[in-house]
């Protein structure tokens, strides 16, 4: 059980704005779901749970989404998404936890540029509060444990690995790719290795998602 004086007089640092903040992360967190992993599973019956409630589950309880996606996907909030491939294509891809070396050189076109934009505004402060909050959890984990918090979703594609998820995460590892060891070490932190446990998707006939609408 949590501390609770403790945990007032941290909490009595806020500033309004972040009280605000909590307060709204908060009353989403308590809110009831509209959309259960029950409901996500019975269309996705052989995904692994870990995937869904990683991926799918907070998205399906948007305001903008619901569950299940359209079919056709059209210019639904589902589309970009999912890839602008429907909800059927998706049944086709299956899902294993492998080894894969995650360093910047080997990620895809289109999640460097994820990477080097959400660095770029670190570096340059102009990082948003949300975005600087799941960074420095991603980053914080990693030094401590070597590890991700959890595997990040990635499918294999001709240029290099697309993380599906876990952009926060992937992000603050190549943040730390450059850091000497030396440095980390008398803090009691780790550099994590260059091999780390993904989540893999593979389509049945070896496709992809898509950056754009079919027939764009």
């Amino acid at each position: 059980m949590a501390d609770i004086s403790k945990l007032v007089d941290e909490l009595s640092n806020l500033t309004l704005l972040e009280s605000a903040e909590l307060a709204a992360i908060l009353k989403k967190k308590w809110q009831r779901a509209q959309v259960s992993l029950a409901d996500i599973k019975r269309d996705l019956p052989h995904w692994p749970d870990e995937v869904i409630e990683q991926w799918l589950f907070h998205l399906a309880n948007r305001g903008d989404t619901g569950w299940p996606p359209p079919e056709p996907l059209a210019l639904h909030a589902w589309a970009a998404i999912l890839g602008f491939r429907p909800l059927s294509w998706w049944r086709e891809v299956s899902w294993k936890r492998e080894r894969a070396n995650c360093v910047f050189v080997n990620l895809c076109n289109g999640t460097k540029a994820i990477v080097t934009e959400m660095l770029e505004e670190k570096a340059s402060g102009t990082i948003d509060d949300a975005t600087a909050r799941r960074f420095k959890r991603g980053a914080d984990y990693l030094m401590r444990n070597g590890v991700f918090e959890k595997p990040p979703l990635a499918m294999r594609l001709t240029d290099g690995l697309s993380i599906i998820d876990g952009n926060h995460r992937i992000s603050a590892f190549c943040g730390l790719e450059n850091i000497p060891s030396e440095l980390l070490e008398p803090r009691g932190l780790k550099k994590p290795a260059p091999d780390q446990e993904l989540w893999i998707g593979t389509h049945s006939r070896g496709e992809v998602p898509l950056d754009y609408p079919p027939g764009l």
